[in-house]
């Protein structure tokens, strides 16, 4: 007789993702922590650490129940896809970073409060880099083009999920100077049904390639080069060249007509014509010998 493992499962809180997809839901979710590290730091002018906790199923009441009020949530449109994405800030963080956006030192006033106007234009300036995040979380999967709804300070505001929506949860650890502080990005499953299948192990693989690629060469592609026009190699004796002064004209021997080779380091990769163009010379490219 064989025995099965009996495994218990509680219906209140459905599995939606497999381990396989979880994991690389969790692999695609670094690239929140590390854009918005870098671009807050950026921002800032000093260091900014976002760390990825943990990615998770969940409901949504057990999320809500952990965030403060008056809290800092960011309702975030996701298209093309459907439903919302919500983004929970630690109050506190965010008034250490409005304050040294402000010139400050990166301070937390002694009693969390309301947001004022002018903290609120700085918010959204905020939350533009984690409009960038979710972006380049996505963009080996699906070219997704955030946009922020609205800026909540209660939870019970949302009107986008009920209490009981299964959801998927990722939990970011963040610090700024002697602040410590939490993101909390919420995604429903609507959203993520057109997604999942392509959350597989192959289709992964390809998208790390890809992404891979793309970063190589955004990487190189204002790396400075030297292009080189070189004319046929000219044989003159060393009286001839010392009886060479200023003003005096060297016969090439090349006719006008003829194609120059272009060399990028070392290597003849154009050739091209000689010509003149808005009074200085140029050289016009005809053909491509290797790239």
């Amino acid at each position: 007789m064989i025995s099965k493992e009996v495994r218990t499962y509680d219906f209140h809180k459905p599995e939606k993702v497999s381990k396989d997809q979880l994991r690389n839901l969790q692999i695609l979710h670094e690239n929140f922590a590390r854009f918005t590290t870098v671009e807050w730091s950026a921002m800032l002018r000093t260091v900014v650490q976002v760390r990825l906790n943990s990615v998770s199923q969940m409901l949504f009441n057990e999320v809500i129940s952990e965030w403060n009020v008056p809290s800092c949530i960011g309702v975030i449109d996701i298209p093309p896809l459907d439903g919302n994405v919500v983004v929970y800030v630690s109050p506190e963080f965010m008034f250490a970073l409005i304050d040294r956006l402000l010139g400050g030192q990166g301070r937390v006033p002694p009693k969390i409060r309301e947001f004022s106007e002018l903290e609120m234009v700085l918010l959204r300036r905020l939350f533009k880099v984690i409009l960038g995040g979710i972006s380049e979380t996505w963009h080996s999967i699906i070219a997704l083009t955030p946009s922020l709804e609205s800026i909540e300070t209660n939870p019970q505001f949302i009107q986008d999920f009920s209490p009981n929506d299964p959801i998927l949860h990722c939990s970011y650890i963040t610090q700024f100077g002697e602040v410590n502080g939490r993101i909390d990005l919420v995604m429903s499953f609507i959203s993520l049904e057109e997604v999942l299948p392509k959350l597989s192990v192959q289709h992964m693989l390809k998208a790390d390639v890809e992404a891979v690629t793309r970063l190589g060469v955004d990487r190189i592609s204002g790396v400075r080069l030297p292009l080189i026009a070189k004319f046929p190699v000219l044989t003159l004796s060393l009286s001839q060249v010392r009886a060479l002064k200023v003003g005096d004209l060297i016969d090439t021997r090349c006719p006008v007509e003829d194609k120059l080779d272009l060399w990028v380091n070392n290597k003849i990769i154009f050739r091209g014509k000689l010509g003149k163009k808005n009074k200085k010379r140029a050289i016009k490219i005809e053909s491509i010998v290797s790239l």
